[in-house]
């Protein structure tokens, strides 16, 4: 069954997370990254930060909270198991920092078919608490053989 196109555009409600240190250390572990500015707030302020940031891909734990509201939603006519992840985009404004409280709400860029297969662009629009855009973050996910013939 394809994709439903009409839904291009549509919004879908802000999902929040308060960025806390012991998450953003086992994120780092997780990903095998041990520059000392993602586990240690004075390593951040001795390199020139404000406090301890985070990984730049830490911006991938909201995109997947948001995406799941769209792959979620029934009238999409998403088979999630012929779904593979195509590509991930960052627009970054700024370090995602430890104290943040980050607010996104997704919404479908993009439905488009190419041969068999569909593509769904879907983005979340990272802010912090004072409105202002942290990173945009843009997920392709293929549908495989969804297409209308």
């Amino acid at each position: 069954m394809p994709l439903d196109p009409t839904l291009k555009g549509r919004e879908y409600g802000e999902i929040s997370l308060e960025v806390e240190s012991d998450h953003v250390v086992r994120f780092a572990e997780a990903i095998g990254d041990t520059n000392p500015i993602y586990r240690d707030a004075d390593a951040a302020r001795a390199a020139g930060h404000p406090g301890q940031l985070a990984p730049p891909t830490f911006a991938t734990v909201l995109q997947i909270m948001t995406s799941a509201r769209v792959i979620a939603d029934q009238d999409l006519g998403l088979n999630y198991a012929l779904v593979v992840h195509g590509e991930q985009e960052y627009e970054w404004s700024r370090p995602i920092r430890v104290g943040d409280r980050l607010s996104a709400a997704p919404r479908i860029a993009d439905i488009r078919a190419r041969g068999p297969n569909e593509y769904l662009v879907l983005e979340a629009d990272v802010r912090d608490k004072a409105g202002k855009r942290v990173v945009l973050a843009r997920t392709t996910l293929l549908s495989r053989g969804t297409a209308a013939s």
